[in-house]
């Protein structure tokens, strides 16, 4: 293979083939299923319930961890920010002590 052959197009073909796949197989799914049944309604109640379970499955092993580890980074970026707010007011109060002592001691009216 050359190394000068471009990646993306055929990567992007390949996801949109894929893509168009699984639509065929749980449409020519679902088809069958009606024929069985007689009814589209059921069918479609069928595998769409079947891909609930699916996208729960998926969620529960792998994107909870995920956004777990998400919430734990934004805990430590609020507790971060907190600190920081801590120092900032602490400057803006000296800051301020300061200059109120300044202005005192050069007020002779």
């Amino acid at each position: 293979m050359r190394a000068d052959r471009p990646l993306f197009l055929p990567l992007a073909i390949m996801v949109v083939s894929a893509i168009l796949a699984a639509l065929l197989l749980v449409s020519a799914f679902v088809t069958w299923l009606a024929e069985i049944f007689g009814s589209l309604k059921i069918p479609c109640l069928i595998v769409g319930v079947f891909m609930a379970v699916i996208a729960t499955i998926v969620y529960a092993v792998t994107l909870k961890s995920y956004f777990r580890q998400i919430g734990e980074e934004l805990r430590v970026v609020y507790s971060v920010s907190r600190i920081i707010r801590g120092w900032i007011d602490w400057v803006t109060a000296l800051i301020g002590a300061n200059a109120n002592d300044e202005k005192e001691e050069g007020d002779y009216s």
